[in-house]
């Protein structure tokens, strides 16, 4: 019959001894809190460092897609691009410029001060990124700004070319003449 007692009384410790285990599982001491903060922290460090190196892989993504897409776009073959320099500074204000390729408008921009102070610095403005096939065009480009004594002026230049393969490089110039005692325009290639 003891052995009778003693059997229930070893179900009742293990049955009492497993939830007493899984009690000492779940409650956690201060060390084991500490180590779950510092495995958390590590897992936010290691997590953040993959973010940063994802976000410089975009990056350079970004860029390498730019290229492809201007190649794309603008075959070095075919690619024509248009550049505005600045050299005044009593004789003429430039506000806008209109551009004309065979008598088509292919860009239009007024500068802010910002830009003039730029472009008076020595800066080039890249007015015009395109398409050209190979053959006889006329460009012509409108200048619209401020003259001596502040009377406004819109003057114009234009340039016959003959494109061949490969890029073409067109600069509008815009110069004060000291003996002229006003701005001159000129459309030039390089």
């Amino acid at each position: 019959m003891a052995s009778e007692d003693t059997a229930p009384q070893n179900q009742d410790s293990a049955g009492v001894g497993a939830p007493a285990a899984a009690l000492d599982q779940i409650i956690e001491t201060p060390m084991s809190v500490r180590k779950s903060r510092e495995r958390a922290q590590r897992a936010v460090n290691e997590l953040s460092r993959d973010i940063q190196d994802l976000k410089q892989s975009v990056v350079v993504l970004n860029k390498d897609l730019r290229v492809l897409e201007e190649d794309l776009l603008f075959p070095a073959n075919t690619r024509f691009h248009v550049f505005l320099s600045l050299n005044v500074g009593e004789f003429f204000h430039l506000e806008g410029v209109e551009l004309r390729l065979d008598n088509e408008t292919i860009a239009s921009y007024l500068y802010s001060e910002e830009e003039r102070v730029a472009l008076a610095k020595g800066g080039m403005h890249r007015l015009h990124l395109g398409n050209v096939s190979a053959g006889e065009h006329t460009l012509s480009a409108f200048f619209i700004g401020q003259g001596p004594n502040g009377r406004e002026y819109k003057r114009g230049s234009s340039l016959r070319f003959t494109k061949a393969q490969g890029p073409k490089y067109v600069e509008l110039s815009i110069a004060d003449s000291e003996a002229r005692q006003q701005p001159e325009f000129t459309v030039r290639e390089w």
